[in-house]
């Protein structure tokens, strides 16, 4: 079926608003008279567009065809693809009508529409008015639908690397041995854009058979040492000519974590525990495994599932047992996020005090809640929007609390940490390209977060900054130890006989190199010969004395020259901005938007399109051949004009080549081309033509033709519309779905927020977890 447009040229959105309040109320005879006296001549048999033929079916939408049909035509003028562009449009209020009304006589013929549906998937997102979003036309007060949020499985792998709560993490901070066995199980559908979406992430029978083994070896741990302490007791140690043998023979005595005094109390003891036993297990089980206090209902459930699992089965076994149900509950496996108290007047539940304190901690840390932000909770002092701005305010701006999910925002926005997954040809890139990809990803880190860190204008210095990072750290303070240490062992050594040294040095040589810096530790002549020559070609060179990691071809990325190019030790640093601005033309960009042997300009014209312009473009037909045709003899540009040429692809491809088409500047290696291009035939080159064509920004000064990349982005980054586009993203990373029209207002004060505290984007993100739609729930 072809879906990049379906038209209804003559045939007014009023008229089939009109057949689809006759519908139920008429026969399909009248129906069949109503459509044939109205001329569908755009869609009849001879003439149809897209493949939707009105004159060619049974006007009764019991029947299954006729209701499919009806479908993709509810979809096509719900998403802005009918009418088509040419001709004349409905208003809004007519639009909205017509889909109401036609969701209204399926639903009622027995075939429920799956609109509603699609519009909660990340990729139908911008189908929702952007105009209407920020006109502040909509008044209605914001909320979030009532729902359970499966575990996001980078919270589930805070949860063992902090040991489960019932035993320490590693030495280093890793997973502790005792805990090595628990596996994740889950995971976050791989796909460009937001990727936690709670509609999205329902427990599916793999997940749950590994949560039911991942329950099993926490209960074995949990409970391991009061269980064998009691088989001891009962039957005595085990013979050692029965203990498994390490490689030296020698016998290996089970070893486990310490359980905790309650627990052993309860299975080492002949007797039942008491109910205050047993409540006192849940709270603590719960407590480590869901990370929160049971409710009341919860204590009732399993304090009646182990005092009869225990008056079966002993008291170790009932206490697994209980264990291991907690393990496998809803509320080990979702996030819950219902509403508690009594509903407002529009019907609105504000969160809970603790599940509140979970979502602001989850929304930032992937950590449960600190002890500080948990005692609010318990104590009342986390029940007004102040409270909360107050405790996110605290959390963001201490350096000593950890916000991975800050930088993984802007990793789903731009997508350019994917790097490294983009295969190239290592014979053509001319080096050891492994590691190239991770360094530039690394950097484009460094850069955004120091972006993010001076928090003023966030956005347009991310679009256009002519500064980059390259090798650095991002802490200009500690290069600079580095390259005084660095000039100490120069200037030290220089004039002494360092190409002489031995293995071993003087003593007092090898106290002075490693009291320089940690990174001379464990110096010794080798490795401060190898440091030397170095050096020496710096000062010969009139470099710097930095080192740098990634090689001659990482270098090359950012056009810099290995021999010319010295290294600055204050960073970030200017590159040419005529050439190259901000992180859409940062190599790790370029290449996470490419593909293995070329550039891609579709992809790349998509995101534009779609994440600076609040766009949309139809989905791909599956009978379309995507492929370009191979040619080394001419430009991707050139090879693309098969596309161009064709009206059917091109109604999709407009929206995206032209942007893309731009940022053939660079290669797929993310090197600006400096004026030519190489041909995949040897030896032959190519002007490049990097114009393109800008529409969509909302503003008519903004439209129109570009020249170059960095003219795209300037306009681009001047558009309110992208802009805005920036904030809606913001906003469904933070609220785990789609926005709604009843959430404009919560984009409205996001957006001003942003604005008047200087394009910071504290205070964008700050704004929205105080909003209503991230405060309250609605069943």
């Amino acid at each position: 079926m072809r879906t990049c447009r379906r038209h209804l040229c003559r045939l007014s959105l009023a008229v089939l608003l009109a057949a689809c309040v006759l519908a139920p109320k008429v026969s399909a005879k009248d129906w069949a008279a109503f459509v044939e006296a109205r001329r569908l001549n755009c869609h009849d048999s001879e003439t149809a567009k897209g493949e939707i033929v009105l004159d060619a079916f049974e006007p009764d939408l019991t029947r299954y065809a006729t209701a499919s049909l009806w479908n993709r035509v509810l979809d096509q003028v719900a998403f802005g693809e009918m009418p088509p562009k040419n001709k004349k449009q409905p208003t809004g209020e007519e639009r909205a009508a017509f889909v109401v009304a036609l969701e209204s006589a399926l639903t009622k013929a027995g075939h429920r529409p799956d609109l509603a549906a699609k519009m909660r998937q990340p990729e139908y997102g911008n189908y929702v008015e952007h105009q209407a979003l920020f006109d502040g036309s909509v008044k209605a007060s914001a909320f979030t639908p009532a729902r359970l949020w499966l575990r996001n499985p980078f919270t589930y792998d805070r949860l063992i690397d902090d040991g489960a709560g019932f035993t320490k993490p590693g030495r280093y901070g890793h997973r502790s041995a005792h805990l090595s066995k628990i596996k994740q199980p889950f995971t976050l559908e791989e796909r460009a854009g937001i990727m936690d979406y709670a509609a999205l992430t329902l427990a599916d029978s793999a997940t749950l058979d590994t949560v039911m083994r991942n329950a099993g070896v926490m209960a074995d741990k949990f409970l391991g040492e009061a269980m064998h302490a009691a088989y001891v007791r009962e039957h005595g140690e085990i013979p050692e000519d029965q203990l498994p043998k390490d490689k030296k023979g020698k016998p290996i005595r089970p070893r486990f974590p310490k359980t905790p005094e309650l627990l052993s109390e309860i299975i080492l003891s002949k007797e039942p525990p008491t109910e205050a036993q047993v409540n006192a297990t849940i709270e603590l089980l719960y407590g480590n495994i869901v990370q929160r206090k049971p409710m009341p209902v919860d204590v009732k459930k399993y304090r009646a599932l182990i005092q009869d699992s225990i008056a079966e089965a002993g008291n170790a076994e009932g206490l697994r047992l209980g264990l291991i149900a907690i393990a496998i509950s809803p509320a080990a496996i979702y996030r819950a996020e219902l509403g508690q108290g009594e509903p407002d007047a529009r019907g609105r539940r504000m969160l809970a005090p603790v599940d509140l304190a979970f979502a602001i901690s989850w929304a930032l840390t992937d950590r449960k809640p600190d002890a500080t932000l948990l005692a609010t909770a318990q104590e009342g002092r986390l029940q007004t929007r102040t409270d909360v701005a107050r405790e996110v305010t605290r959390i963001w701006d201490d350096p000593e609390i950890e916000k991975p999910r800050i930088l993984r925002f802007f990793h789903e926005f731009f997508g350019y940490h994917k790097a490294p997954g983009v295969f190239k040809d290592q014979a053509r890139f001319g080096a050891d390209y492994r590691n190239v990809p991770k360094l530039l990803v690394q950097d484009a880190d460094t850069l955004v977060m120091h972006i993010v860190r001076e928090d003023r204008d966030v956005f347009k210095r991310l679009l256009t900054t002519p500064e980059y990072f390259v090798a650095h750290s991002g802490d200009n303070a500690d290069e600079r130890v580095v390259h005084n240490a660095l000039q100490g062992l120069y200037d030290f050594y220089k004039d002494k006989g360092w190409r002489k040294f031995e293995y071993k040095m003087d003593p007092e040589h090898m106290k002075h190199v490693r009291s320089l810096h940690r990174m001379f530790n464990h110096a010794n002549g080798s490795v401060t010969k190898r440091w030397m020559n170095y050096l020496e070609h710096c000062a010969k060179n009139g470099l710097s004395h930095m080192p740098m990691a990634g090689g001659r071809e990482y270098i090359l990325a950012y056009n810099l020259h290995e021999k010319r190019w010295s290294y600055p030790v204050e960073q970030p640093f200017a590159l040419d901005p005529k050439n190259r601005i901000g992180i859409l033309m940062h190599p790790a960009w370029l290449l996470a938007h490419s593909l293995n042997l070329d550039n891609d300009p579709v992809r790349r014209g998509l995101w534009i399109r779609k994440r600076l312009l609040a766009g949309t473009v139809p989905e791909l037909p599956i009978t379309v051949d995507a492929s370009i045709p191979e040619d080394p003899h001419r430009t991707l540009r050139e090879r693309f004009t098969k596309i161009s040429g064709n009206t059917y692809c091109w109604r999709c491809h407009e929206r995206m080549n032209p942007l893309g088409m731009t940022l053939e500047s660079f290669d797929d290696f993310g090197r600006h081309r400096r004026g030519t291009e190489k041909l995949h035939a040897k030896g032959k080159t190519r002007p490049v033509d990097a114009t393109g064509l800008l529409e969509g920004t909302g503003v008519e000064a903004l439209d129109g033709e570009v020249a170059s990349p960095v003219e795209l982005i300037q306009r681009v980054a001047k558009s309110d519309r992208a802009r805005q586009s920036f904030v809606r993203h913001a906003f469904r990373y933070w609220m785990g779905r789609n926005e709604l029209l009843t959430d404009s207002q919560t984009l409205i004060q996001a957006d001003k927020a942003y604005l008047e505290n200087d394009g910071s984007f504290r205070s964008l993100v700050l704004s929205l977890l105080t909003s209503d739609s991230f405060l309250y729930r609605k069943h």
